[in-house]
């Protein structure tokens, strides 16, 4: 089944940092499909449907630690990342802020609530700077009327996220903490990697240990113990807020199967 836009209706303003998302300028979109991440929704669109998308969205820019969305506002627009690093994270009722996942260029940032027309569920916020294209509800509904079959893309990918949302909320209660943690790392490499001539994959997110922690549900402490018997064994090299994967089978090895029985 593919999603529907729902029917736009007026709403309230929007609050806070979200209220300007960000200074006009230009962003960096490549014009090839090659230059994307091979895991990126932008990759995964045909040639003219992924020009059609970029062309409906209005360039801007973040600085480090601006906010682009705001969980709890209302979602009349989404983004396309062209540049840097967003970190998606949801606050509980007592103020506890928890990573849910990272995203960077190719990725859509805010496309549920648009979909859905629901408040935003998490608040996304740049780390470093970030280049985008601001897509809105209207926009997005005359690329849907035009390429129909990219919204079936787009919610291949919504699926794809849940997906691995419901396997890594079961996996808190079935895995350790190192095939957590291998499974994050293995993911982000096979999203976003970057393969070199020697057949190390980089990681080129600029992300912290807790960060990586947080991502695997695993205190930081316990990462970076994690991360030092990787080191050791010569599955991974980390520099500052640098990761690479020198040996992708073993971190597989490692890492927790999807299609474990216990995790279906």
């Amino acid at each position: 089944m593919v999603l529907q836009l729902p029917p736009h209706a007026a709403r309230p303003p929007l609050r806070g940092p979200a209220a300007v998302p960000g200074e006009r300028g230009p962003a960096a979109v490549p014009g090839e499909r090659g230059k994307w991440p091979r895991g990126s929704l932008i990759a995964l669109l045909a040639e003219d449907e992924r020009a059609a998308l970029l062309s409906a969205g209005a360039p801007v820019q973040f600085k480090d630690d601006d906010i682009l969305i705001l969980q709890g506002d209302v979602g009349d627009w989404f983004y396309v990342l062209t540049g840097g690093m967003v970190k998606i994270t949801v606050a509980a009722e007592t103020g506890a802020q928890t990573t849910l996942a990272v995203r960077t260029r190719g990725d859509l940032i805010g496309e549920f609530a648009v979909l859905d027309g629901m408040r935003r569920t998490a608040t996304a916020r740049a780390v470093s700077a970030v280049g985008a294209l601001r897509i809105s509800r209207p926009a997005f509904a005359e690329f849907g009327r035009r390429y129909p079959a990219a919204l079936a893309t787009i919610t291949r990918s919504l699926v794809a996220k849940m997906r691995a949302a419901t396997e890594r909320h079961a996996a808190e209660r079935t895995w350790g903490s190192r095939e957590r943690l291998a499974q994050v790392i293995y993911e982000l490499a096979e999203s976003y990697g970057e393969p070199e001539d020697d057949g190390t994959v980089l990681i080129p997110l600029p992300l912290t240990q807790r960060e990586l922690g947080e991502l695997a549900g695993v205190a930081v402490s316990t990462a970076e113990r994690i991360l030092g018997e990787l080191r050791k064994e010569g599955v991974i090299t980390t520099g500052y807020r640098e990761i690479a994967v020198r040996d992708m089978n073993h971190l597989g090895a490692i890492r927790f199967s999807a299609q474990d029985p216990a995790n279906p």
